[in-house]
């Protein structure tokens, strides 16, 4: 085989036969590869818009290897998908294999294990190793590639070509699938909704009495998967105390509109990975997924304050009433390791609550003879989670909570946030904020300066911090401190090598005490393993932008290299509006997207006949029809990439109004039409009437400029115009 670049991830495979066939691919686009393979990266183009298509799940998965088969010729195909119950990946398309594919290969093969492990593309043009060489074997194949497969960077399977031919595929084909499955990865975000049955999900909607079966399956996967990943798991059954005394007193139907209300109370309290189902006529019974029982007892206490200080109402509607819970629970494997003796266990538990007067929670056993179980091993069952999690749990947003819930639970917190850093701003972002109750909307993107405050201080720091009183740290300044609300709290840096990516505060310790150094040391293992799964989430991010951006970029030039028009012309035009942006003083960050938005305005000419633009005719009212649309449709485009950069986008779609209101596509009309559009018109008609055209020759740079400034205020800013001039003279 060739010289690979390897992969920076080696570290989770340490198969060295593994490592051998491991490439590390990037997602940028050279102009030479996209000449080279400019069909190809069209039909990459094609992928990202097959989410936005209505089709059943599998057809989509369908349409997308045949995509692959226009892009890269193959005898057989596997894509192994994740299978969350049995813990596994199984084949969910087969194609060029008899009817029933080779036994070894129903549950994975060597390379679907290599790609789940490392999260990394194998390319095998051919092999000597036995092992390689046996699972080939299996395919009836001597060559292969085999990418992962991601849903919001989770790593949920792998998709497998084979020829049966040696040295039959290329590195350009391993990138060009790499790309493929990066850019379709949007078409797999319900793949728990869409591919497999989500039973969470039901039970999640304020569940009623028809929910009681769907309950106890999804008790007996937890189980299952809590065995097979030796993980704890809690059960808690709650009850209303006195409750025949509300209903006789208030009605049913009053009691029936409380327990909904309830529902909805149980709702904001539990994760997205928790279950909760109504478990009679006034109880509810929880599923606590990878909650051990310190952290059971913790939440279940928090949710007995959090009913018991909520005001209900009574018959006239006014809300004066206060309902408290008894609570039972039971911690897997520790109480019981079976269905049956954890619901008996945890009915035990709760009868012994309500029997001690109400109104508290009981554990199952009340002694507990492991209370003083190694807090070295909670930790490690912390670490395994997080360094799992790593790999298995990829959405930004839940990310990012998931982090805040992780630290929140190590420490027995209540509250919780973590705020990304944004260097060129010199500011930080709240991206989750959890324990706030209602103001964590609002909260939530709020920017905080990094200068005189404690979240500046910290992350310049680099060290984490714990105080039982703000004001008794000599080194922070009172103007840190004089609005802080939380006399006692922990913050801890999230820093990958010297770069701080963000910070978590915690504070509000369950037990209304304060942090000690204690509890900084159980969450300082932690903290490392939370730094690389933001960092992680992070680098994925900027790989889909990168790819989208260059790939676009690279498309738009090699489009224009076979018109001779319009040769070179978005990066003209690029180099103009950037020009322009500078002069009219727009920050670094504006200029960048505008500057972008210049390269992509023309990316419509994947979707538009080149004839349109060179017709030296008049055109058809068609034609002019489908012209005047053409920022539409580009930005359509940008939008079915799944570009997130909605200044790009809606720059292009509104570059070609005029001040009168006489643009198109919607007629805006002065300051309607936003800077960063009016820089690009300008920028964009300049480029164009200096250039050759099929109907008319170029208009001399004089000639051009004189011609716009006659339509200053009318088509043109006039402030841009004269910057144009400044340039041009």
């Amino acid at each position: 085989m060739g010289k690979k670049r390897m992969s920076d991830s080696r570290q989770f495979i340490k198969d060295p036969t593994a490592r051998k066939y491991m490439l590390d691919i990037y997602p940028d686009i050279s102009q030479d590869f996209a000449s080279r393979k400019f069909q190809e990266i069209n039909i990459l183009l094609k992928a990202g818009m097959i989410s936005n298509l209505n089709m059943e799940f599998k057809v989509s998965l369908h349409v997308l290897c045949d995509l692959i088969s226009e892009m890269i010729s193959y005898d057989r195909a596997l894509l192994y998908l994740r299978n969350n119950d049995l813990d596994m990946v199984t084949p969910f398309i087969v194609r060029g294999f008899p009817k029933k594919i080779a036994e070894p290969l129903q549950q994975g093969n060597l390379f679907a294990e290599w790609c789940m492990q490392s999260g990394k593309t194998f390319f095998i043009p051919f092999s000597n190793d036995k092992k390689v060489s046996r699972d080939l074997a299996y395919a009836d194949a001597a060559s292969l590639i085999s990418v992962p497969i991601y849903e919001s960077n989770n790593i949920i399977g792998t998709l497998q070509i084979f020829s049966n031919k040696a040295n039959f595929f290329s590195e350009d084909d391993a990138k060009l699938l790499w790309l493929l499955m990066i850019q379709s990865e949007a078409l797999f975000r319900n793949y728990e909704a869409n591919g497999q049955e989500d039973a969470a999900s039901l039970l999640h909607s304020l569940p009623g009495q028809a929910n009681l079966s769907q309950f106890h399956e999804q008790l007996e996967r937890e189980i299952g998967r809590a065995k097979r990943r030796k993980n704890p798991m809690s059960l808690l059954l709650i009850e209303m105390d006195r409750w025949n005394e509300y209903n006789q007193q208030y009605g049913h139907l009053k009691g029936e509109q409380t327990l909904n209300e309830i529902s909805s109370i149980l709702m904001n309290q539990i994760r997205q990975i928790d279950t909760v189902c109504r478990y009679g006529e006034d109880r509810f019974a929880l599923i606590l997924t990878e909650t051990d029982r310190k952290g059971g007892l913790v939440f279940a206490d928090r949710l007995r304050e959090t009913i018991s200080r909520h005001l209900f109402q009574n018959e006239r509607g006014e809300r004066s009433i206060r309902i408290t819970i008894s609570a039972g629970l039971v911690t897997f494997p520790f109480d019981a390791q079976e269905k049956l003796a954890l619901i008996h266990s945890m009915e035990q538990a709760l009868r012994s609550a309500k029997e001690q007067g109400g109104n508290q929670v009981t554990q199952y056993p009340q002694q507990d003879p492991l209370a003083t179980e190694s807090e070295t091993l909670t930790q490690q069952l912390d670490l395994n989670r997080v360094t799992r999690t790593i790999h298995s749990v990829f959405n930004m947003e839940r990310l990012i909570e998931l982090i805040v819930e992780i630290a929140m639970e190590a420490l027995h917190a209540e509250k919780g946030s973590l705020l990304l850093a944004d260097p060129e701003a010199d500011q930080f972002v709240i991206k989750a904020a959890c324990g706030f109750g209602k103001y964590t909307d609002l909260i939530k993107n709020t920017r905080v300066p990094a200068d005189k405050t404690v979240t500046g201080w910290v992350a310049a720091g680099k060290k984490p911090v714990v105080s039982e009183n703000i004001e008794t740290i000599p080194e922070v300044h009172k103007n840190l401190y004089k609005d802080y609300k939380n006399d006692s709290f922990l913050s801890i840096p999230l820093l990958a090598g010297e770069k701080t990516l963000g910070v978590i505060h915690i504070s509000n310790k369950a037990d209304g005490g304060a942090f000690t150094e204690k509890d900084l040391q159980q969450i300082l293992p932690l903290s490392g393993h939370l730094a690389n799964f933001l960092q992680e989430g992070l680098r994925f991010e900027e790989i889909q932008y990168s790819f989208s951006k260059t790939a676009l970029a690279s498309l738009a030039m090699v489009l224009e290299a076979k018109d001779s028009f319009h040769n070179g012309h978005s990066e003209r035009v690029a180099r103009y509006t950037e020009e322009l942006a500078k002069r009219m003083k727009l920050t670094k960050a504006e200029i960048e997207k505008l500057t972008l938005s210049a390269r992509l305005h023309d990316i419509v000419k994947i979707a538009i006949r080149s004839e349109l633009y060179n017709k030296k005719g008049k055109l058809s009212e068609e034609e002019t029809a489908i012209i005047r649309r053409h920022p539409f449709f580009s930005w359509k485009i940008l939008d079915a990439l799944a570009t997130e950069e909605e200044e790009v986008k809606n720059t292009i779609l509104q570059h070609h109004e005029k001040l009168n209101g006489s643009g198109y596509p919607y007629g805006l009309v002065g300051d309607q039409i936003p800077l960063p559009s009016r820089i690009l018109c300008v920028a964009d008609t300049f480029v164009s009437m200096t250039s050759n055209r099929a109907w008319r020759k170029p208009f001399t740079r004089d000639a051009a400029l004189k011609e716009m400034q006659s339509l200053a205020n009318i088509h043109f800013d006039p402030q841009v115009l004269q910057k144009l001039s400044e340039i041009v003279q």
